[in-house]
C-alpha cells in the first residue's frame, strides 16, 4: 500500500432547483435563471492520498465553516474503473453515496446532526483523472428527495503534491 500527503482545493456549485422551478413558473424560465443565484462553496485543506492496489482513496478532514464540524470524507474509487466513485463521510455527519457513469441513480443515505435520511443521487457526468500523482475530479449530479429533484451539484477536486 501507498500513501502520502497532498494538498486539495475544492469547489461546489450548488444550484437549489427548487427555488430556480419556482421562479421558472412564475416569471418564465429565463427570468429564473437570473432569480436563483448558486451557492459557491470553495476550500483548500490538506488530505492523504492511498492506493491499495485495487482502489484509490482520498481522505480529507471537513472544516467547521462548512457545518460539518468533526467529519472526515473519504472519496473512493476503483483503479479500473475510475468514473465509479464512493463517498462516504464518517464523524458527526455520516453519509454514503454512490456516484457511477453506468448506474446514473442511486440510492444513500446521510445522516446530518442526527437526522437520518434517505435521497438518491443522479450523477449527470463524473471525470475523474486523480492518480497518487495528483489531478482533478470533476463530478455533476443532482438530489432527489422522494421523487423531487432539489439540489445540482457541480464539485471539483484539484489533488497536488505537498510542496516542501
Amino acid at each position: 500500500m501507498t500513501e502520502k500527503n497532498v494538498r486539495i482545493k475544492i469547489k461546489s456549485v450548488i444550484s437549489d432547483l427548487a427555488a430556480f422551478d419556482m421562479c421558472a413558473r412564475m416569471i418564465g424560465e429565463e427570468q429564473a435563471c437570473e432569480v436563483a443565484e448558486d451557492e459557491v462553496i470553495e476550500m483548500s485543506t490538506d488530505a492523504t492520498i492511498r492506493d491499495d492496489g485495487k482502489n484509490i482513496e482520498l481522505r480529507y478532514k471537513e472544516s467547521e465553516e462548512m457545518g460539518m464540524p468533526n467529519t472526515t470524507t473519504s472519496l473512493i474509487f476503483p483503479k479500473n474503473e475510475p468514473n465509479q466513485l464512493n463517498m462516504v463521510r464518517t464523524g458527526e455527519n455520516t453519509a454514503g453515496f454512490v456516484f457511477s457513469d453506468t448506474v446514473k441513480r442511486q440510492r444513500c443515505a446521510y445522516n446530518v446532526a442526527g437526522f437520518p435520511m434517505e435521497l438518491c443521487v443522479c450523477t449527470r457526468s463524473i471525470d475523474n483523472r486523480v492518480t497518487m500523482a495528483g489531478g482533478t475530479l470533476d463530478l455533476d449530479y443532482v438530489i432527489e428527495v422522494q421523487g423531487v429533484k432539489t439540489q445540482r451539484n457541480r464539485f471539483s477536486v484539484r489533488v497536488d503534491e505537498l510542496r516542501r
